[in-house]
């Protein structure tokens, strides 16, 4: 990495300098940046007041003010941060073409939210006008961003074939995090962070779509796992980074070997379903098999509609 372009990002983070800080002195500032982020290509890290975010609390309308469910919290986080974030960002963005399969289209370029509901759409005609018995069905995960484990991370990037200077970045990045409540009239204290990719990070999305693509690609190519067969191909899954929607025929087997799926996905990488919140949809089933979906399987029914990606 030898330069980088500082573009208009929002509010600034607990160091207080804003975007229009590091334009004004872009040619003063860009040498050192440049340096301190070549330095962790290395295997350098980063100072820990550079890594620390704010997190300011938003109440929400109409909701009991004494109540921590009652506010919506928004990370900041400093502007030499986001500048790095975005420098790396842009050097993986043209790559998730060829890293991420087509099925997900969140956060990938020139893929839209449209590809996958409107063949949603056209699988659900071809299951009903042959009437072959399947289940359309609707994953929750719980805080999927905020629950990224770091090491599966890490090593993801790696069996994927981005080399060692990379993932020496994104490690110095995500690695020493630490986060702080702005709440009026007390003083802030510091607590660290874990796991997950961070809120108001440029890379966070795209870090999340490559640590989600190992599941993705083990559903799609576990064959007791059936999708929908149209024209030679099979119609597994479609997702929005964490939306995932699943079209699948033979249902009561292909979710007896779903379940271990997802469950040793989530022992590594943090992942977890929420399976009352999940929901699914049968199409042609028999009454007995259908309910056995929400009793073996704890996925909540939806007999007639679901709704994905707010259609």
């Amino acid at each position: 990495m030898r330069h980088f372009c500082p573009g208009r990002y929002e509010g600034p983070g607990p160091d207080g300098f804003s975007g229009g800080y590091y334009k004004a002195l872009r040619p003063e500032l860009v040498p050192f940046l440049t340096s301190v982020f070549n330095d962790c290509a290395e295997g350098g890290s980063l100072h820990p007041d550079l890594l620390v975010a704010n997190i300011a609390l938003i109440p929400k309308e109409g909701r009991d003010p004494a109540a921590v469910e009652s506010y919506r919290p928004i990370s900041l986080i400093n502007f030499d941060a986001k500048i790095f974030a975005k420098v790396l960002a842009n050097r993986l963005s043209p790559l998730l073409h060829d890293l991420v399969h087509p099925d997900q289209v969140g956060f990938v370029p020139n893929r839209q939210l449209f590809d996958n509901t409107r063949r949603n759409a056209d699988l659900i005609w071809w299951l009903s006008s042959r009437a072959t018995p399947s289940l359309i069905l609707s994953l929750d995960a719980e805080k999927a961003f905020d629950r990224v484990e770091w090491p599966f991370l890490f090593a993801t990037l790696s069996r994927l074939g981005l080399p060692d200077f990379y993932v020496n970045m994104v490690r110095a990045l995500y690695s020493g995090m630490s986060a702080q409540v702005r709440v009026p009239g007390s003083s802030p204290i510091r607590f660290p962070i874990c796991n997950g990719t961070r809120q108001g990070c440029p890379l966070s999305p795209l870090l999340f779509l490559l640590s989600l693509e190992p599941l993705l690609a083990a559903i799609r190519g576990h064959p007791e796992i059936r999708g929908v067969q149209v024209g030679g191909e099979s119609f597994t899954v479609s997702a929005y980074a964490d939306d995932i929607l699943l079209t699948l025929t033979d249902p009561i087997s292909s979710l007896s070997h779903l379940r271990p799926v997802l469950s040793d996905f989530g022992e590594i990488a943090g992942f977890r379903i929420n399976y009352t919140k999940s929901c699914a949809m049968p199409l042609y089933m028999s009454h007995t098999d259908a309910a056995s979906i929400e009793s073996g399987f704890g996925f909540r029914l939806a007999p007639s509609e679901l709704s994905y990606l707010g259609i």
